[in-house]
């Protein structure tokens, strides 16, 4: 891959085409970013990604991921994240699932009949977080030594039967319908799924477009993000993830697609070491 390169914030990708993972400079924390189109397709990539850091300290990391067969998937997802950067601005903001529902009623009337993805997480300095997502992209938390201490579901039909244990995540990656959504911005009916976590020291915050998590199993990721350099993390993700989408394999997911990421680390100082060992891959 090409040479890494530094972003500010606020920062606020779409369509964008990253020749390498790029590190984004951060007062809190560490953040290392990618996106890229599908490969070997012509179309446009649907995805935008957005990272901001308010004046209290608070990160605010956000994943969007047009949804294809509708018409202005990238100008929906661009709008979302567009949107949370200008609230991210406000003195007197409105709490975060607020802005999310306003922002899919202003969706539905100024881009109607387009839909997109949405997962965005609110990292505080003491180590507090708070995810909401709508569709399937994704948040993951991963302790240094592989323990997941968050993982949400994908809001989709093969997603919803593999958390139930109807199915296992082999054959949820493999599902001829994994891509079918039923929850998304641009539905009237659309609704968040929220979470809280915590943060100790050199915890890893994963939020991916379903580039990622259809190309990759959760023991694959988890293995190569817990630890060493963001940096290093984020080209190993996005080579495999790529390799996997060009290079079908037998037993292996395989499915191109637009791909994105952001994994960040918040600074150590003032949180608590990890006392933590073993690993848990089910972390719901």
């Amino acid at each position: 891959m090409a040479e890494s390169k530094i972003l500010q914030t606020p920062m606020c990708l779409s369509g964008e085409r990253l020749d390498a993972p790029h590190v984004v400079v951060l007062d809190s924390g560490q953040a290392v970013v990618f996106t890229q189109p599908c490969p070997g397709q012509s179309g446009v990539n649907e995805d935008a990604m957005g990272i901001f850091e308010m004046d209290t300290g608070e990160v605010c990391l956000a994943v969007a991921d047009g949804v294809g067969g509708l018409p202005k998937g990238r100008e929906a997802s661009e709008f979302v994240i567009q949107k949370i950067g200008r609230w991210i601005q406000r003195k007197n903001r409105s709490c975060l699932e607020d802005l999310i529902k306003d922002v899919n009623k202003e969706l539905l009337k100024e881009i109607p009949r387009a839909a997109t993805t949405l997962s965005v997480t609110l990292v505080k300095p003491d180590g507090s977080v708070l995810s909401s997502h709508a569709g399937d992209s994704l948040m993951l938390v991963v302790g240094q030594r592989g323990r997941v201490k968050l993982r949400v579901d994908s809001h989709s039909p093969v997603g919803v039967s593999e958390t139930l244990g109807l199915i296992d995540e082999k054959e949820a990656l493999h599902h001829p319908k994994r891509h079918y959504l039923n929850n998304m911005l641009g539905d009237p009916a659309f609704w968040l799924e929220k979470h809280e976590a915590k943060l100790a020291a050199r915890d890893t915050v994963l939020i991916a477009s379903d580039g990622l998590w259809d190309n990759l199993y959760v023991s694959e990721i988890i293995e190569i993000i817990q630890s060493g350099e963001l940096e290093a993390s984020a080209q190993t993700l996005a080579e495999t993830a790529i390799s996997r989408m060009t290079n079908a394999k037998e037993g292996l997911p395989s499915k191109p697609d637009d791909l994105t990421f952001v994994l960040f680390r918040l600074n150590a100082t003032g949180l608590c070491e990890d006392a933590e060992r073993h690993v848990d891959l089910g972390g719901r």
